[in-house]
């Protein structure tokens, strides 16, 4: 069964911030974070806008929170566009990080707020069906932009990601593995 819609909404939030602080970090891979946070935040956009904020029309306790919030993030494609075409290592891009760090932090507050007054109207069922739709059109956005994208880093997912990915790829004995056994065994895979 799906997660809910907002604990999968808030896993994204958090990943595009640490993708984010690592694009703004200097290092060897800044370009490939820089690219995997925009490539996320069109997705996590295309998902949000296409299931979850077009669905929550249909609901009238929530109907005028979603439109504010759509409208309001309409922004958030451009700001994909703004970091990806930044040059690295400038003070712009250091100041561009700065504002896209803040922009997705008070997205993420916003739909928080209006995913809570959804909770309260829905139940746990319909949170875990918007939870569905809202990861399958994500993750076939991320499949259309990067079908051969491989398996996350390390820092970038969490164990409760990971797990769900092993589970995809029908990885045997996946519950009993840590979290770099679960990275070690995708990896592998993907090598494969």
């Amino acid at each position: 069964m799906p997660s809910s819609v907002a604990r999968l909404v808030g896993q994204d939030h958090d990943r595009l911030v640490r993708l984010l602080r690592r694009a703004c970090a200097p290092g060897p891979n800044q370009g490939r974070w820089r690219t995997e946070f925009a490539v996320l935040l069109r997705a996590h956009r295309a998902a949000e806008h296409t299931e979850l904020l077009g669905q929550l029309a249909e609901i009238p306790e929530v109907r005028e929170a979603a439109a504010r919030q759509d409208d309001a993030d309409a922004t958030l494609e451009e700001l994909a566009d703004e970091v990806e075409g930044a040059p690295i290592g400038t003070d712009s891009f250091s100041d561009l990080c700065g504002k896209a760090e803040q922009t997705v932090r008070a997205h993420g507050e916003a739909l928080r707020q209006v995913l809570a007054r959804l909770d309260e109207v829905v139940g746990r069922k319909e949170m875990r069906r918007f939870g569905g739709c809202y990861q399958k059109h994500r993750d076939d956005h991320l499949d259309e932009k990067h079908p051969r994208r491989p398996p996350p880093r390390r820092l970038d997912v969490s164990r409760a990601e990971l797990y769900e990915l092993a589970k995809r790829a029908g990885i045997e004995g996946r519950s009993a593995m840590s979290r770099d056994e679960l990275i070690d065994e995708l990896q592998r895979r993907n090598d494969h």
